[in-house]
């Protein structure tokens, strides 16, 4: 396929761009688009981009000065709360790596253990005075606690208020 060009393309190009196509140009430009039909298609298509550009242009809807300033400062906010976001959550990272790596060396330390004292898995020997010690007792109150506070805890956490 070979490109057939015009050297007057620029021409009309420029003159519809102008505004000045078809009243107010030569006419002798206006006689080599009558008689060249790569001419021809150039203003068939500058035209139609023309009218598109200008209903475009008038159809556009720029934001009163206000709006634009109102949105700027959310956008402002937004970046400012993202920022100061950012060393929460690596605290609460580590703070999670931390809690991950004492679950994790506390079930192998006890997984060790049970399996060095057979008979402490044996709860039908435990006595009641066994139960009373304040060993037990503290453990006891820290798991009825972190089973009350949890649950409050996420709900704060999680909750969007």
């Amino acid at each position: 396929m070979t490109m057939i060009e015009c050297p007057r393309e620029s021409d009309v190009l420029d003159a519809i761009a102008s505004g000045k196509w078809p009243h107010r140009v030569s006419l002798e430009l206006a006689g080599h688009v009558r008689s060249c039909a790569v001419c021809r298609d150039v203003v068939v298509v500058a035209q139609a981009m023309r009218a598109d550009q200008e209903t475009a242009w008038r159809e556009a809807s720029v934001p009163s000065s206000g709006q634009a300033w109102w949105r700027a400062e959310m956008r402002a906010r937004h970046e400012a709360v993202l920022q100061a976001s950012r060393p929460i959550a690596i605290a609460q990272g580590a703070a999670l790596l931390v809690a991950i790596a004492a679950i994790l060396a506390t079930g192998w330390l006890g997984w060790t253990w049970i399996h060095q004292e057979p008979s402490i898995v044996d709860f039908s020997s435990v006595s009641a005075q066994a139960l009373a010690s304040p060993l037990a007792l503290s453990l006891l109150a820290a798991l009825f606690t972190l089973a009350v506070i949890t649950p409050v805890a996420l709900y704060l956490v999680l909750s969007d208020e």
